[in-house]
């Protein structure tokens, strides 16, 4: 046994370590949407650690949106609901790079795509290779392609007890840039249509999404894990 693999089990009382990876795009909010839904499902669905992967102004909004003073719905949804600490800081931001490494700002080649699949890769299969963490990966957010390849990473290296998800919310909240997650008092915001809408109305639900976990069926695939 690693001292990685020792250290994951210590630091959480002999449990799995549960990480929560998110494809974000513009709207970070899907985060802790993801994050409430997880909590409404019990303790035990909510992550010891969360880890995003975006663009560079993904990763910009995602720090501002969540991390900040205000309108910080990150900690804002922790101490609302008097949730136990859950590891994520802008260390925890992978921002996706070019072939130069450089930032991108955004995915608008084939060069720019290829990039973007190998990092989110190797993401996936880093948390995976570590057999006391339980992945959780929202696809939620971002581009199509980059929910399509963390998809695709977690048939590749998936195991039994690791996630895929996307997170569902109820109009008229979908997209609203004051929304982050249903409060538990009013909280009055102004939706995307122009119109008045209080929080504490809002659903937000997990969906589940079925995945062929590749190394679990064929024994020949395991070697991908190495």
């Amino acid at each position: 046994m690693n001292s990685s693999t020792v250290t994951a089990r210590s630091a959480h009382g002999g449990e799995a370590r549960r990480v929560l990876l998110v494809v974000t795009g513009l709207a970070p909010q899907v985060v802790t949407e993801t994050l409430y839904a997880s909590m409404r499902e019990g303790a035990d669905a909510l992550p010891h650690e969360v880890h995003i992967v975006t663009t560079a102004e993904g990763a910009n909004r995602a720090r501002l949106a969540l991390l900040s003073d205000s309108p910080g719905g990150f900690h804002r949804l922790l101490a609302d609901y008097g949730l136990a600490p859950i590891a994520f800081d802008a260390t925890r931001i992978h921002v996706l790079r070019d072939a130069a490494g450089e930032p991108l700002a955004d995915i608008r080649s084939a060069a720019d795509n290829a990039c973007a699949a190998d990092q989110i890769a190797e993401l996936v299969r880093r948390f995976t290779l570590d057999p006391t963490t339980r992945l959780h990966v929202s696809l939620a957010g971002g581009r199509k392609t980059l929910g399509f390849f963390a998809g695709y990473a977690l048939s590749l290296w998936g195991r039994d007890h690791d996630r895929l998800t996307h997170v569902l919310v109820s109009e008229p909240f979908e997209s609203s840039w004051d929304f982050f997650y249903p409060t538990p008092y009013e909280q009055v915001i102004e939706t995307r249509e122009g119109k008045l809408a209080d929080c504490r109305q809002a659903e937000v639900t997990l969906a589940d999404l079925p995945f062929v976990r590749l190394p679990e069926s064929s024994p020949e695939m395991k070697y991908y894990r190495e």
